[in-house]
């Protein structure tokens, strides 16, 4: 299994966005089909638009932009700011593998690196001085809808014998959900986040038994993904479409007793891993009595 499936599943779909120094400093990545960006010449800074983009195009791209019929991420929209502008060269590059997992890597930049005068329990701004320090992520008020997945994260079509087509079938909508934080980090240190659904269902590496029949003549296991359970699908959420003024931080009721913002069982279905059950609000924050 691990001779044959693993390295070549890999290289056929994972590769094209996991992939190495030149993808980024000197082509397009492999899932943007290719081609050099200048000739043979190593780019210091590699431009947004054809490289981070060719990859992060549908949720981040879209989002900060405005390509999906919202508006555009204040970031962008007033300055201009580009991706490296936040995710420096040692996140990117990983010089720290000990803290790789998202949220622990302690070079990712955080709101209050730029503006120290909205940290919550320090801030002049009224609102924030609403919840007490570590309860609210930013983006929990000062985010739009996201764009999200709810299928699965890839499926492998074989049509004719010995050949293989990366298919990408999730279906797409827009939510806003505010969910319970599992995984406190140095990076993510907020009680409640917005949260956005992993496009990863119970099958979805279903199909590589079939991968793995067209390469050694004999069907992968049975169950690929044994822990399903375990781990959730809505996870915490970066989310690119940032604003100062917002439809849930115009007023406190704006937010609290409004069920469609806020996880719950309802938004849950019977496919789901039980490791969502921690996410979810069994009560929502009520309406503030003025």
């Amino acid at each position: 299994m691990e001779e044959t499936l693993l390295p070549a599943a890999w290289k056929l779909d994972c590769a094209e966005c996991h992939t190495s120094c030149g993808s980024c400093h000197v082509a397009w990545p492999e899932v943007a089909k290719g081609g050099l960006l200048d000739r043979h010449l190593f780019q210091k800074t590699p431009p947004m638009e054809k490289t981070c983009y060719a990859c992060h195009g549908s949720r981040f791209a879209g989002e900060y932009m405005g390509l999906l019929g919202k508006t555009a991420d204040v970031h962008y929209e007033k300055v201009q700011m580009v991706c490296v502008d936040c995710h420096k060269g040692d996140q990117l590059h990983n010089t720290k593998p000990e803290t790789s997992k998202r949220y622990y890597d302690t070079e990712t930049s955080r709101c209050e690196g730029c503006h120290p005068d909205s940290k919550a329990g320090s801030s002049k701004t009224a609102m924030h001085k609403a919840h007490p320090e570590g309860t609210l992520g930013c983006a929990v008020c000062h985010a739009n809808e996201y764009f999200n997945c709810t299928n699965c994260h890839v499926s492998l079509d074989i049509k004719e014998a010995g050949k293989i087509k990366v298919i990408f079938p999730s279906d797409p909508l827009f939510t806003f959900k505010i969910g319970k934080n599992i995984d406190i980090t140095p990076n993510n240190p907020y009680k409640y986040n917005l949260v956005r659904h992993s496009p990863m269902k119970k099958d979805s590496l279903a199909s590589l038994r079939s991968f793995q029949d067209v390469l050694t003549g004999k069907p992968g296991p049975e169950d690929l993904i044994s822990n399903y359970d375990a781990l959730p699908t809505w996870n915490s959420a970066s989310v690119h479409n940032i604003q100062r003024h917002t439809k849930q931080n115009s007023s406190c009721n704006a937010c609290h007793g409004h069920k469609e913002l806020f996880l719950t069982k309802d938004d849950l279905v019977p496919e789901d891993p039980k490791a969502n059950q921690k996410i979810i609000f069994d009560k929502i924050p009520g309406k503030i009595k003025k």
